[in-house]
């Protein structure tokens, strides 16, 4: 019998995770998931309510966290007045009057009588709550789509498109590149970096799928891609979306040499998966590698409440494997910037979370000119 390998396990996980989510989170998909599982959660079906958002979400295609992060809205303090307010709304529907609150007469009506009224009163409120709760989320979601859509210039916003096709191999992969770039922020702002000074050539350390690297040839911002990742399955994909593309793309643990000297080293998102010693190590590996600029984008954990959600987020990647970092170990971003000036670089730094409710700066290290 084949030993199945921790890699398989996280690719399943990872992709019976991204079939949850049913594909990239739309105004109209949020609205839609958001609706079902307020109509769901607020039935008085308790116990099953996980069990029918993955029913109705998974064969439309629907966001079934989402959903059933909504139908949460019948939580233990919650559930009895929902109930109540159902049977209120039956009562009234059947009878035209509210319901009494005398106990006597509550008694004289018969569990019959109140069962009727709490199904009609669901029937009513249910679709109420959902329409009310989807229209809500769907103004929300659509005004924070076009705030994220006004950033970046149009040829940003085409190399995005472009660079997002070349990953509709995979249905998942090509939703999940073409929102993270439209969504993270760290794309269109170091693509502005290399719009005011080309990169030319670059090793992004820890790219993961590549979207970053390839997005920055698309623009034509880099002359070189050289991607390192120790995730086999996502060095795959980036191989295979920039084929005809100046890319390298290869497996290799971020804690060994990075191998010859380039102008620009990215570092994103990945410093806080190591240790002290490890991030140390490998800043100054960066620092040796570079010869003109270094881009760091990593978790400040100094910015209050979005610091607390973004270690969350984090976590939450980390231990689904979404992410393979071994730990989520954050450092005062001051500590980075320290480094990289002893290293001999002028550092610039700068909140890179866009719209998103997340912690993350962008440092931006330059050597400084020749005199």
């Amino acid at each position: 019998m084949r030993r199945i390998t921790r890699a398989e396990v996280s690719a399943s996980a990872g992709r019976a995770w991204e079939r949850l989510r049913g594909g990239a989170l739309t105004p109209l998909r949020a609205a839609a998931s958001v609706g079902v599982g307020l109509a769901i959660g607020v039935t008085p079906l308790y116990g099953a309510h996980l069990l029918l958002v993955l029913a109705v979400c998974l064969p439309l295609r629907l966001d079934a966290p989402l959903a059933y992060l909504a139908a949460n809205i019948s939580i233990p303090v919650m559930a009895p007045l929902l109930t109540m307010a159902e049977v209120e709304i039956g009562a009234f529907v059947l009878t035209a009057h509210a319901l009494p609150m005398d106990v006597s007469l509550l008694r004289a009506r018969g569990a019959g009588m109140l069962v009727r009224e709490l199904v009609v009163g669901t029937l009513v409120f249910s679709p109420a709550v959902a329409l009310v709760g989807a229209a809500t989320t769907f103004v929300i979601a659509r005004g924070w789509q076009r705030r994220r859509l006004s950033t970046g210039s149009p040829e940003t916003r085409a190399a995005i498109d472009r660079v997002a096709t070349r990953y509709a191999r995979s249905r998942a992969a090509y939703h999940y590149v073409r929102s993270k770039l439209a969504c993270d922020p760290v794309g269109v702002r170091v693509v502005d970096v290399g719009a005011a000074s080309p990169l030319g050539d670059v090793v992004d350390v820890g790219c993961g799928r590549g979207q970053l690297g390839v997005l920055l040839l698309e623009r034509g911002v880099a002359t070189s891609v050289r991607g390192l990742d120790w995730d086999a399955a996502k060095v795959k994909l980036a191989t295979e979306a920039a084929h005809g593309l100046p890319a390298e793309f290869s497996v290799q643990d971020l804690r060994s040499p990075l191998g010859a000297a380039c102008d620009t080293v990215l570092l994103i998102d990945v410093l806080h998966y190591l240790t002290d010693d490890e991030q140390d190590a490998l800043l100054h590996e960066a620092a040796r590698t570079a010869r003109r600029m270094l881009v760091v984008r990593d978790l400040d954990p100094d910015r209050g409440w979005r610091s607390a959600v973004t270690r969350m987020q984090e976590l939450v990647t980390t231990g689904f494997r979404m992410n393979r970092g071994a730990r989520v170990h954050v450092r005062p971003i001051a500590r980075v910037v320290e480094a990289l000036t002893d290293e001999g670089f002028v550092t610039d730094v700068s909140p890179c979370w866009g719209a998103l409710p997340l912690a993350n700066v962008l440092v931006v290290a330059r050597r400084p000119e020749p005199a």
